[in-house]
């Protein structure tokens, strides 16, 4: 019997680790071990009658509990339909998973046995996407053969884009941005200089190759604050900036410059009513957003209610199925059938809708105690990435991004990274 619990213990260790390095190459895997990691911890607390630490022993381990608590409460009072409903349970229960995450890793101190996995695995897909981007294979062949990894949005990785390699643009670039942050400041800490050219390999995927603005702000404010706190060295600094200078009048900046252009067209096709590109559509869901805290402040419109109160708001405002008004014929160039969703592509406007401003405050209380985790530049580094991506995506509600950041707000919180 105590060999059984040696190799169980065994086995768990590894858990965490794994769900980490299947980040940027399987869904199913990462969801299937982080869900292991969850669970065995869930037993350990039973087994250790030590269940009521993980809500006692910290404020925001009460906070994600009564988020996720407002979220069952509302379901009682939703305007969706039951699938919405437990679509969105089904999404919104991994904040609940910081807790146990957070105890798991108090049990095994894997921490570094957790990062070292999330490199390998991280490093991987950079590489397969220099590879993919210089055409040096046929990654058609090459998702077929691997297909039994089930990654995401296969058509579009092979067809258009030219980096992503198992994840959307929009994952791939978040998690890349923090990896290149990890790899410098691994790198100085404990002198593995070699770290810093995957840094600057992954900087320039973000950058120059990748097409996720959202990753973009994000390596902007990481690096901001890699060189006002962290690299103090003039050396680098001056290495670092010249080589941004050389990519910028390269061809390597024709991507970048590219997305820069289109989100200044994007501004021009909203001031003439055209809302059918990526900054419309979060223009109208922002709108959209703010009359559902108005007409519902307190306690929201429920659980899954955002694809309800699109509908009701494009009924409201006489708005056909091709964007047009009623009532004047103008067109509005935007269609409701990609703008009735559940994922307003922002955490505020999504949890502000479904639980007023209950669930607003209650987030907001999360964000500011991860703010006021002062424990060194992870910490904050973590701070940083959550926030942003909660402005421009909906994290919680989106299944990777969101299995992410509930690793690595449970990895850094308060857990000393040496």
């Amino acid at each position: 019997m105590a060999n059984i619990i040696i190799n169980i213990e065994k086995i768990n260790i590894y858990l965490l680790p794994l769900a980490t390095f299947f980040i940027l190459i399987s869904t199913a895997a990462t969801n299937f071990f982080l869900i292991l990691t969850v669970f065995s911890a869930f037993i350990l607390c039973i087994k250790n009658n030590s269940l009521d630490e993980i809500y006692k022993n910290d404020f925001l381990f009460k906070i994600c509990f009564l988020i996720f608590f407002l979220f069952i409460i509302s379901s009682f009072y939703t305007i969706a339909d039951s699938n919405e409903v437990f679509d969105t349970l089904k999404k919104y229960i991994k904040i609940i998973y910081i807790p146990f995450i957070y105890f798991y890793l108090k049990k095994y101190k894997n921490e570094k046995l957790i990062l070292k996995y999330f490199l390998v695995g991280a490093t991987l897909v950079l590489l397969l996407s220099y590879i993919k981007y210089f055409n040096l294979i046929n990654f058609e062949n090459f998702y077929k053969a691997v297909g039994f990894l089930n990654f995401s949005g296969l058509s579009t990785n092979i067809v258009e884009t030219k980096t992503t390699v198992f994840q959307n643009y929009i994952i791939q670039g978040i998690v890349l941005s923090f990896y290149s942050f990890l790899c410098i400041y691994i790198g100085l800490k404990n002198n593995k200089y070699y770290l810093h050219f995957f840094s600057i390999l992954a900087f320039i995927n973000v950058i120059f190759m990748n097409d996720s603005r959202t990753a973009y702000i994000i390596i902007f404010f990481l690096f901001l604050f890699l060189f006002y706190k962290i690299i103090t060295n003039v050396k680098i600094r001056l290495i670092f900036f010249s080589l941004v200078i050389l990519l910028v009048i390269s061809n390597f900046s024709n991507n970048f410059i590219q997305r820069i252009n289109a989100l200044n067209n994007d501004v021009k096709l909203i001031q003439n009513d055209n809302f059918n590109s990526s900054l419309g559509m979060r223009y109208v869901w922002l709108n959209i957003g703010l009359e559902n805290l108005i007409n519902e402040p307190i306690i929201g419109n429920g659980t899954g209610s955002f694809y309800k109160s699109a509908e009701n708001y494009f009924k409201k405002n006489n708005f056909t199925s091709f964007g047009v008004d009623a009532n004047t014929g103008r067109s509005l160039n935007v269609s409701s059938e990609n703008l009735i969703t559940n994922n307003p592509h922002s955490e505020f406007i999504s949890i502000s809708s479904q639980l007023g401003i209950l669930g607003l405050l209650s987030f907001s209380i999360f964000l500011y105690l991860l703010f006021a985790n002062n424990n060194g530049p992870m910490s904050f580094a973590t701070f940083i990435i959550v926030f942003i991506s909660s402005v421009f995506n909906s994290v919680f509600y989106d299944n990777m991004i969101g299995l992410f950041l509930v690793i690595l707000i449970s990895l850094t919180y308060k857990v000393k990274l040496k």
